[in-house]
C-alpha cells in the first residue's frame, strides 16, 4: 500500500500476514528513511517483515510517530536520531545508518539503552577523495568563474584566470582514515608532497604512502592546500577557527568534504574576503537544512556542492547492500558494522 503524501514523506508500507522465518526470528517491523529509490530492493531483501519506507528524511515528531513498534530503524544523514527519539521508541533494538558518518545519531545514548548502532564502515572511500580533488582542481584553476565568464558574460578571455599547479605543491591532509588515505594516494599521482595531521597517527600508513605526521599548526602553516577528512566529534567541532585559518599560508586553498561544523564558517568567510585564502571548496556546511543561513553562500571565492561527495550510483548501491547485510546479520543474532563509539567516548572523556 502506498500513501501518496509529500515527496519527503513517501512511505511504502507492507504488512505480511504471517511471521517470518529468517534466522528463526519472528516478523520484524523495520523503518527506512531516505531510501533514494531502493524500495523494490528492500522489499526483496526482507520479504517476511513489516516495512515502512520514506523517500526523504523525517523530523523528530514524524520519526517518533512512524517508528513506533519498530525493531530496526535504518536512516541516512539527514534524519537525526537523538536522545528524545531513542527514548520514545521502547521496542527499537537496532539503529543503522547507511553512511560512514554517524554524528546524526546519539550513539552513546542508544548503546546505554542496550541498542545496537551500526554504520557502513566502507562503501568506497575513493568516491569522496575523488570529489575532494574535483573541488581542489576547480579552486586551483578558477573553473567555476571561467565557466561563468564565458556563458554569462560572453567573454573568452583567459587573463583573469591564472591558476596554480598541483605538482610539487604541499597538500595538508587533516585525518588519515579511509578517505584521507585515498586523498593522499591521489595527491601522489599529481606529484604533490603530503603532510598530515591526525589525533591517532597511523605510522604504518605513513611509511606505506611516504608522508609524515605533524602538529596541526605545522600542517596549516606549511601547506598550499589543506583538505579536511576528520570525523565530527567534540574534539573536532570548530577545530578550524580564526586562529587556525590565519596560520594557513597566504593564498592557500581549503577543502572540506568531511563535516561542516569542523570549520568555523564566519572565520572562513573572513579569511576569504580578506584575501588571506585564495579560495575554498566545500561539500558540507554547518546547517545543511538551511543553506541560506550560511555566511559562505554569497562568497565568490568559494565553491559549494550539496554533500554529493559520496553520491554516485555505484556508491549508493554499495551502501544499500552493506546495510542489508548488516540488518540480515542482526536478524540472525550477529552484529556487523558497529560504530566506533570508543572514538567518541574518548573524545568526550578528554573534553570533560
Amino acid at each position: 500500500m502506498i500513501k501518496n503524501v509529500a515527496f519527503r514523506s513517501f512511505p511504502v508500507l507492507r504488512r505480511p500476514p504471517g511471521g517470518g522465518t529468517d534466522g528463526g526470528m519472528k516478523t520484524m517491523r523495520m523503518v527506512f528513511t531516505e531510501v533514494m529509490g531502493a524500495q523494490e530492493r528492500l522489499e526483496e531483501a526482507f520479504p517476511d517483515d513489516d516495512i515502512v519506507m520514506f523517500d526523504g528524511p523525517l523530523d523528530k515528531e514524524e520519526l517518533i510517530r512512524e517508528a513506533q513498534g519498530a525493531s530496526v530503524l535504518s536512516v541516512f544523514i539527514r534524519t537525526r536520531v537523538d536522545k528524545d527519539v531513542i527514548d520514545s521508541l521502547p521496542e527499537l533494538r537496532m539503529i543503522n545508518t547507511r553512511s560512514t558518518g554517524f554524528d546524526h545519531i546519539d550513539a552513546e545514548h542508544a548503546l546505554e539503552k542496550g541498542m545496537a548502532v551500526t554504520h557502513v564502515a566502507e562503501y568506497g572511500p575513493h568516491v569522496v577523495a575523488e570529489h575532494t580533488f574535483c573541488l581542489l582542481l576547480a579552486c586551483a584553476r578558477d573553473l567555476v568563474q571561467a565557466d561563468r565568464s564565458v556563458k554569462e558574460e560572453r567573454r573568452f578571455d583567459f587573463h583573469p584566470f591564472r591558476g596554480i599547479e598541483l605538482r610539487d605543491k604541499v597538500l595538508g591532509v587533516l585525518g588519515t582514515g579511509r578517505i584521507g588515505s585515498e586523498a593522499i594516494r591521489i595527491a601522489r599521482g599529481f606529484g604533490m608532497k603530503v603532510m598530515a595531521f591526525d589525533m591517532y597517527p597511523n605510522e604504518a600508513l605513513a611509511q606505506e604512502l611516504a608522508f609524515s605526521y605533524h602538529s596541526l599548526e605545522e600542517v596549516l602553516g606549511s601547506s598550499d592546500f589543506v583538505t579536511v577528512h576528520l570525523p565530527l566529534t567534540d574534539d573536532t567541532r570548530g577545530l578550524i577557527g580564526r586562529v587556525e585559518l590565519q596560520r594557513m599560508r597566504k593564498g592557500s586553498i581549503l577543502i572540506n568534504a568531511a563535516r561542516g561544523a569542523i570549520v568555523d564558517e564566519d572565520a572562513l568567510r573572513e579569511a576569504l574576503d580578506s584575501g588571506h585564502l585564495r579560495a575554498a571548496g566545500v561539500d558540507v556546511i554547518a546547517d545543511e537544512s538551511d543553506p541560506g543561513a550560511s555566511p559562505l553562500i554569497s562568497s565568490e571565492r568559494i565553491i559549494i556542492t550539496p554533500h554529493i561527495g559520496f553520491y554516485t550510483g555505484e556508491a549508493v548501491d554499495r551502501m544499500l547492500e552493506h546495510s542489508i547485510d548488516i540488518i540480515r546479520s542482526f536478524r540472525s543474532g550477529k552484529i556487523k558494522g558497529r560504530v566506533p563509539v570508543e572514538y567518541v567516548s574518548a573524545s568526550k572523556a578528554r573534553s570533560s
